[in-house]
């Protein structure tokens, strides 16, 4: 299968299945097929009977009339007292990870463009401004507290200081410290998230302490390439993006901050390739947060929290801000699937368009990796041979043709009406040439 052939075979494999939704709204239970030619008659049907259902639970919500205080808080980048230019990348990457894990707790978080032109108001830069213009920024992004800290390195240890002041008094309102090897900074930091948030009393969110990588050289190269784009050296910036790609190829931030690097070197052929990948990045990643909560986050409950949020409209077909179609993830199993084959068109796409092999090969990994989960989590789903159907596929790119051979073989035995029983015949009689049988 050529790579046209690949993404033609994507496209084909999204269209057929059978979903029967659950919304679990009163009176609604709807089956549904979604052929290409009948798409938008079938979202029609299915919108029009759900905001009739949830349009009447709405108007319950408003009248109960509940309000919740917002707290805005503004997280500066950390003074670097470490003396060493092996550090300084913790500057910003201290901030930006910890907007990470503060961005699921109860409050609101400055944006950073936000931020940034505050500064540039001022002729500030983020890292090293005093205390009183801190505050001076708390004010003009109109924050109630700022959060701005320090580390330093003495032996062998990282000290990662922090507090939150009131914008308005000045009055400290809380500080942290935590203290660690910098080999465990990720740990530290999701330490000094947890700190925080107790302090203000808010519940830790879950999944703190994990930045998008496993990997410090890789997080160091991406926020190395932060500080270059930002003093200009888009070049030497779009290279350390890639270094970071290139180390932890499911690393998505680097793509996010290539995009705009594209941009700045008036590339705009990359620029659109790019957009479309990150937009497919995004989506996995809404997708891994669907499947992450507890308990597992319904359509239903999407469209139920748009509603009571005062969002009286839905856009028929068209996805919600960085986050996947509605009707992706009635299960958890359908969830799943869905991410599997988000991970096949980032791989393909970023193999054609930036030829990423290593990229390729890390989601087509992640793909058999979600398979073997499912396998494990839900023996009995009756979406399971849709799953395991994606792990044969990844595995015959990989060119592993025992293991698509033994793939295809429990396919055939335990479902043997499944529906893409035509294209695992063909890959098993390819895999029967490859090892001789």
């Amino acid at each position: 299968m050529d790579r046209n052939g690949r993404r033609l075979h994507s496209l084909h494999e999204r269209e057929f299945p059978l979903l029967s939704l659950d919304f679990h709204l009163p009176a609604v239970y709807i089956g549904y097929m979604i052929p290409r030619l009948d798409r938008q008659t079938s979202l029609l049907l299915l919108w029009s009977a759900i905001i009739t259902t949830v349009l009447v639970t709405m108007a319950g919500a408003q009248e109960a009339g509940v309000v919740t205080e917002t707290r805005v808080l503004s997280i500066l980048d950390f003074t670097d007292n470490s003396g060493s230019q092996d550090y300084a990348w913790l500057s910003a990457g201290l901030s930006d990870m910890l907007v990470t894990d503060l961005a699921a707790a109860d409050i609101t978080l400055v944006d950073r463009d936000d931020l940034n032109e505050a500064l540039a108001e001022q002729s500030l830069a983020l890292a090293g401004i005093t205390d009183d213009s801190a505050l001076e920024i708390g004010r003009m992004v109109m924050a109630d507290a700022i959060l701005n800290g320090a580390f330093a390195i003495s032996g062998n240890l990282l000290r990662i200081d922090a507090r939150i002041a009131d914008v308005n008094t000045g009055e400290v309102i809380t500080s942290a410290a935590v203290t660690g090897s910098p080999d465990t900074i990720f740990a530290l930091e999701a330490q000094l998230a947890i700190e925080i948030c107790l302090a203000m009393n808010l519940e830790p969110p879950p999944g703190l302490g994990e930045p998008g990588t496993i990997s410090l050289p890789a997080a160091r190269a991406y926020y190395e390439g932060i500080a270059l784009q930002s003093s200009g050296d888009v070049t030497a910036a779009k290279q350390r993006f890639e270094d970071a790609a290139r180390l932890d190829p499911l690393y998505a931030k680097p793509r996010y901050s290539l995009e705009e690097s594209w941009q700045l070197l008036k590339d705009f052929r990359a620029l659109r390739q790019q957009r479309e990948v990150n937009a497919l990045w995004k989506k996995a990643e809404a997708l891994k947060a669907r499947l992450a909560a507890d308990p597992f986050v319904t359509d239903t409950d999407v469209i139920m929290a748009a509603y009571t949020a005062g969002s009286p409209t839905v856009q028929i077909g068209t996805p919600p801000a960085d986050g996947p179609t509605l009707g992706s993830c009635p299960t958890p199993a359908v969830c799943l699937w869905n991410l599997q084959m988000t991970y096949w068109e980032i791989g393909s796409s970023s193999s054609e368009y930036f030829d990423e092999t290593a990229t390729e090969n890390a989601t087509l990994r992640e793909i058999i990796q979600l398979a073997d989960r499912a396998d494990e989590a839900w023996p009995d789903d009756e979406w399971l041979p849709e799953i395991l159907y994606w792990k044969v596929m990844a595995q015959r790119w990989l060119g592993e043709w025992e293991e698509v051979l033994a793939g295809c073989e429990r396919l055939f035995i335990e479902w043997p009406d499944f529906r893409m029983a035509w294209a695992l015949e063909d890959m098993y009689e390819t895999a029967l040439e490859e090892i001789g049988g």
